[in-house]
This record gives C-alpha cells, sequence and structure tokens, in this order.
C-alpha cells in the first residue's frame, strides 16, 4: 500500500515540477542526485554479490527498465499531458504488458475473466484519451505517447523483478546509485547549473518525494512486497492507482477531470480489479 500510494503521488509531484519549469531532465537529476549521494557508501560492499547474482545483462535491463530512461520518460510525459491521462494509462496498459511478455517467453495462456479486464481496461484508456480528442494539443498526444513507453517499460520491470527474483536491495542499487552514475555526469556538462535558476520550493519538493519516497523508497518496498507476499497480492492493489492519482492531482493541483475521464477511471480501475479476480482466487486456493 506504502508503494502504491507513493507511485500515485508521483504523477501530481511530476506535474507539479513541470509547473516550476522542471522538466523530465531536471527532476530526473534530483531524483538520482539524492539516491546516489545517500546509497553509494552502502553500494560497495554489495557490488561485487549484486554481479554474481544478476550479471551484466540483467543489471543493464533493470537500469533502462526502472533507471533514469525511464524515469525521464514519465515524468517528461507529466510535463506534456495532465495526470488523469497518466493515471489511467501507466497502470492501465501494465496488465496487457506482463500478460503478453508471459505469454511469449512462459507460455502463460490468460485466462476468460483477465481477457474481458483487459478489454474493459483498453476501454476505459480510450475514454480518458478519445474524450476530449478535439481540445488535445499536439503537447497532449507527445505526453500520451510518452506515457504508454511507460507503461511497456513499467510492466517489462514488473515481469522481469518476478522471474528473475530481484532481490530488494539488489534492485535498489541497481536502480538508485548506478542510474545516477550514468545520468548525472552528461545531465551536468549539458545543463550546469540551470536547474537552480527554479523555485527553491519545488526543487525541494521534487528532491524529497522523487529522491527518496520513489528512489528509494517505493524502489524497495516493490521487491520486498513480491518476496513477502506474492506478485498476485500486490499487483490486486494496483487499481487503486488511478483514482488515488486523480484524487492527489485534483486536491494538489486543482485539476478537475472531465466527465469523460472520470468515466475512463471508473472503467480502468474496474477492468483492473477483473483482471486480478483470477489471481488473487488461485492463490487463496493454494493456501
Amino acid at each position: 500500500m506504502a508503494a502504491i500510494c507513493i507511485y500515485a503521488g508521483m504523477f501530481t509531484v511530476g506535474r507539479h515540477g513541470g509547473a516550476n519549469n522542471l522538466d523530465g531532465f531536471d527532476q530526473t537529476a534530483l531524483r538520482f542526485i539524492v539516491s546516489f549521494v545517500v546509497l553509494t557508501p552502502f553500494a560497495f560492499s554489495r557490488a561485487e554479490g549484486i554481479f554474481e547474482r544478476l550479471g551484466a545483462w540483467r543489471i543493464f535491463a533493470l537500469l533502462v527498465l526502472q533507471g533514469a530512461v525511464y524515469s525521464f520518460i514519465f515524468l517528461a510525459g507529466l510535463v506534456f499531458a495532465p495526470v488523469a491521462y497518466g493515471a489511467a494509462l501507466v497502470p492501465g496498459l501494465q496488465p496487457f504488458v506482463v500478460m503478453g511478455w508471459s505469454f511469449f517467453l512462459l507460455g502463460e495462456r490468460p485466462g476468460g475473466a483477465r481477457l474481458i479486464g483487459l478489454i474493459v481496461c483498453l476501454t476505459g484508456c480510450g475514454f480518458i484519451v478519445l474524450g476530449n480528442l478535439v481540445e488535445m494539443t499536439p503537447g497532449v498526444w507527445t505526453g500520451v505517447a510518452l506515457f504508454l513507453l511507460s507503461a511497456l517499460m513499467w510492466g517489462s520491470y514488473t515481469f522481469l523483478l518476478r522471474i528473475w527474483s530481484v532481490q530488494p536491495m539488489d534492485a535498489l542499487f541497481v536502480v538508485g546509485v548506478s542510474s545516477g552514475a550514468l545520468f548525472l555526469p552528461p545531465y551536468f556538462l549539458a545543463r550546469g547549473a540551470a536547474i537552480l535558476e527554479s523555485p527553491v520550493e519545488a526543487i525541494a519538493i521534487q528532491a524529497v518525494y522523487q529522491g527518496v519516497f520513489v528512489g528509494i523508497i517505493a524502489v524497495l518496498l516493490m521487491p520486498f512486497a513480491v518476496g513477502k507476499i506474492g506478485s498476485t497480492h500486490v499487483a490486486a492493489l494496483t487499481p487503486l492507482m488511478p483514482v488515488l492519482a486523480t484524487l492527489f492531482a485534483l486536491m494538489v493541483l486543482g485539476e478537475t477531470p472531465t466527465a469523460m475521464q472520470w468515466l475512463g477511471l471508473a472503467v480502468v480501475t474496474l477492468g483492473l480489479m477483473v483482471v486480478q479476480v483470477p489471481a488473487i482466487v488461485g492463490s487463496n486456493k493454494l493456501k
């Protein structure tokens, strides 16, 4: 629940940063400055063991799918498009990605209930994106495209956490430390200290939320939760994310969804719940 709430709040915080002249590059830099500084002193003692357990290829995959590349793409989407779009598209399309990988790589075929749930999710996403089709600017379309890519990356990361049995601390150090080491030098070479031109309050909010809550706590909690209660129960909480993200945006940013967007969010949430029912029932039977 803590991880889901943190990720839901990330939509609003990222949107707030975009409104204060902090684009996806800037927000990603603030996230990894904090995580890099906090985690680096503890990373060297685990570095050798991480390479032994995961190997270079798996580390690279985790870096791309949940590190600086993912962070920039997701946060850039929030700069262009309202929170309601990202809150529906990213968690709403994630089950498609996970089930797609499960089918092609593991041969797992989704049951009828899951297929129905996926269709419902897709319908809800269509309501949100197409509901204001006439009013959508080119910038919003850019945000939608970035959210679609974010869903692909996040779903792939979730799938790999499961099949690779990634330990929480390994995921934390790979994402938090390695991403910072790779992203921060070119960022400062390209932009220097330009980030300091943004309001101090906005910088502080991004540093604390993106760096501590998203970059450290949530990255640690997700694989920890999967290891303790199972991926099915963790995934069953994702229907809360679109609603939480939209409510946070309403309270903090004053972004009031349209009637069509509310309908789309409700349909996506319903679809996600239907998708998770077979997994929850199957898990309870095993117990």
